[in-house]
């Protein structure tokens, strides 16, 4: 009877033990091989040209600023800009800098000074801001016949011109370029996060 006692608890003991072992093997499942790599892949920004992140013609659109008015989107004050000095004064687009944040940011300017914004809800080399919008937003045409657009000083990407319902409008790493209407003067950026949609041209160099 001791025997058949003994024999019933080490099957059980042994039986326990497998169980164990396989609950074991299950809690380990489905974490990844290497958790290192996945930490690669978040909270970094892709330079995707749709997410409207950090795109690198395009570093403003994330920098959130606390100056930002929640009913409508746009700045209360405006960003001040300082036109960068030097390079070709005559050339169609300037750059400038703006502080973002308490960041200081490079953007694109017209030769008069005044801020040029890109559409976040245009997609490559199209201009989808036309007719009302275009009022608000007017597009940065290039002079009759000027296929070639010059900078002040070098930039990381390409100024282009393309044909859209605008017009001969330029474009910048194949963004449509605006200004805003009511930019009431040089240097002072009013239309930056309007609707969540428009934001300062800006370039890393």
């Amino acid at each position: 009877m001791k025997a058949l006692r003994c024999s019933g608890l080490i099957a059980i003991t042994l039986l326990l033990a497998i169980l164990l072992a396989a609950c074991g093997d299950t809690t380990t499942q489905g974490t990844p091989a290497n958790p290192a790599s996945q930490g690669k892949s978040n909270g970094n920004t892709t330079n995707t040209q749709n997410d409207g992140g950090m795109m690198y013609a395009t570093p403003t659109a994330n920098m959130n600023n606390s100056n930002t008015n929640k009913n409508n989107g746009t700045m209360m004050g405006g960003i001040t800009i300082t036109p960068t000095m030097g390079g070709n004064m005559a050339a169609f687009i300037h750059t400038g800098k703006a502080a973002i944040n308490g960041k200081q940011v490079n953007v694109l300017v017209t030769k008069k000074g005044f801020a040029v914004y890109y559409y976040k809800a245009d997609s490559m080399f199209t201009a989808t801001c036309t007719g009302q919008c275009a009022q608000n937003w007017p597009p940065v045409l290039a002079p009759q016949g000027m296929m070639t657009i010059s900078s002040s000083l070098p930039l990381p990407k390409q100024l282009s011109v393309h044909q859209t319902a605008n017009g001969a409008q330029v474009f910048y790493d194949g963004h449509a370029l605006y200004t805003y209407a009511a930019d009431a003067q040089p240097g002072i950026a009013t239309g930056r996060a309007q609707d969540m949609q428009w934001y300062l041209v800006g370039f890393l160099l």
